[in-house]
């Protein structure tokens, strides 16, 4: 910004008559050192010269100024600039890019860089060599801030405005936290883009709901009581139970996976089984995909608690596999980041249903059958029978996924109004594998823990009927959003 001129010369000015630049003074607070650098002033004077126009208009010294009236300094030492009256504050806040500024002075430089540098969408900058300076100088200021702090302050704000309308001090508020040192920008952000979703779902999401048609029911209830069920009825269940002291799943302070230790969950959880044992088909399969909790540099052995309890009622452990995540949870203990879930699978009898089939078929689109078939199967088609490896790995093959993308249905459920909070999902490939090599079409799959009907989706898009159970009402809604197209598609077929 070279849009104006400057003697160079410092000259002694009556403080009384210099005026406040009050853009700035809106802008910037009053900085923590304030009493340090008033007591620098009062000891050695005002060594630094205050930057203003020939009409007295303060540009750049603002703090100075304010101390030199508390200090009663007669005279200040001032230049003056020769600046048009439309560039004094673009100057005013350029001069100030150098100073100690909170969270919330900045959101404050960034409104007005994108107030006052706006060249208007469409307009082409390359035409127009005065709008073109104009967005360079914006990008140049942004730029100092970095474009991720930029976007993250907006976000912020645009989140207060969303929660606590436009007049309200939420932004300053939790901002402060951070320079407090007691939060993060992105802990603030997720903090707000819950409470939106909170406040969006508080109007438009019932107390219950149920979705049913001929090919899917989920019920809004506590799957401990499958009464809908009838004995030997299912022949295939996927579920993933809440995950041990690590997801609030917003089912109340009694929730499942909120108890004190991992024996004590154990102890509720296996119970949820003795009905799935009831409707499940004798020859039915039962896949439990279930997580360990690190706690005081240890692990607690849930997986493993858990197997030795189901075992101890009667169910028959017949395989594991393993989830191998490219995206696990990052753990502080001393030893390996943990990227794999086990997977157990259950049966009733010896003589369950199990069919390898279908992996004859699979096939990577971008290599060769070979290839494809050795990463995720072992065997080949021709020879010896096809076979899984038991280690499921959706890092390099064509399980290629990372944790279940939910982008797309979360965009779909703020098209009807409400947001879906639910983050811990499969991938389709997962209960894709269970389903095929466990059921048949036209059977039943089941998922008492359903969540947003991940397991529904693959039921319906394998042609098996889907009941699931889910006590929050949110992620039944989000599961009809999910599951309606596919059921729309077989009504209209």
């Amino acid at each position: 910004m070279n849009n104006f001129q400057h003697s160079n010369k410092v000259v002694m000015v009556a403080t009384v008559n210099l005026k406040e630049n009050q853009t700035t003074t809106a802008m910037y607070k009053v900085p923590s050192n304030y009493n340090e650098i008033k007591s620098n002033i009062r000891e050695l004077g005002l060594l630094n010269p205050l930057l203003v126009t020939k009409s007295l208009n303060i540009i750049s010294g603002n703090l100075r100024f304010k101390i030199a009236l508390e200090l009663k300094l007669k005279t200040v030492p001032v230049v003056f600039l020769d600046v048009d009256k439309d560039k004094m504050d673009l100057i005013s806040v350029s001069s100030n890019q150098f100073r100690e500024k909170s969270n919330f002075e900045i959101l404050r430089e960034i409104e007005f860089y994108e107030q006052h540098y706006s060249v208007g969408k469409g307009r082409r900058t390359d035409l127009n060599p005065q709008a073109a300076q104009v967005k360079e100088e914006k990008d140049q200021a942004l730029e100092r801030i970095g474009r991720y702090k930029v976007n993250a302050l907006k976000s912020i704000k645009k989140k207060c405005i969303e929660l606590y309308g436009e007049d309200n001090t939420k932004v300053e508020e939790v901002l402060s936290s951070v320079e407090s040192g007691k939060s993060t920008l992105n802990k603030v952000s997720d903090y707000l883009e819950r409470e939106v979703k909170k406040k969006m779902n508080k109007n438009n999401v019932p107390d219950f709901y149920e979705f049913h048609t001929e090919n899917a029911d989920i019920y809004n209830k506590s799957c401990i009581d499958l009464s809908e069920l009838e004995d030997g009825s299912v022949q295939t269940v996927v579920t993933s139970p809440p995950y041990f002291d690590m997801r609030d799943y917003g089912n109340g302070e009694e929730q499942l996976g909120l108890q004190d230790n991992a024996i004590a969950f154990i102890d509720e959880l296996v119970p949820y089984f003795d009905e799935v044992k009831r409707v499940m088909k004798d020859e039915g399969s039962l896949f439990v995909n279930i997580n360990d909790k690190m706690e005081s540099g240890q692990y607690q052995m849930v997986p493993e608690l858990f197997l030795i309890e189901m075992v101890k009622r009667g169910w028959r452990y017949v395989d594991q596999y393993l989830w191998l995540k490219p995206n696990p949870q990052y753990t502080t203990n001393r030893g390996s980041v943990r990227n794999f879930e086990p997977i157990f699978h259950f049966v009733k009898s010896e003589d369950y249903y199990f069919d390898r089939q279908w992996l004859k078929m699979v096939v990577d689109e971008k290599e060769s059958v070979k290839d494809a078939k050795a990463r995720v199967i072992y065997g080949s088609n021709t020879g010896n029978s096809p076979k899984l490896f038991s280690g499921l790995d959706f890092r390099e093959n064509i399980l290629k996924n990372k944790i279940g993308n939910t982008s797309g249905l979360r965009k779909k459920c703020k098209e009807k109004s409400f947001a879906m909070e639910h983050s811990a999902t499969f991938p389709l490939n997962l209960p894709t594998i269970f389903i095929l090599s466990t059921s048949k079409p036209g059977d039943t799959v089941l998922d008492i823990f359903s969540g947003t009907a991940t397991t529904g989706e693959v039921a319906l898009l394998t042609n098996r009927k889907y009941v699931g159970y889910e006590l929050n009402p949110q992620f039944v809604m989000a599961s009809e959003v999910r599951l309606r197209e596919h059921l729309d598609f077989k009504e209209a077929a």
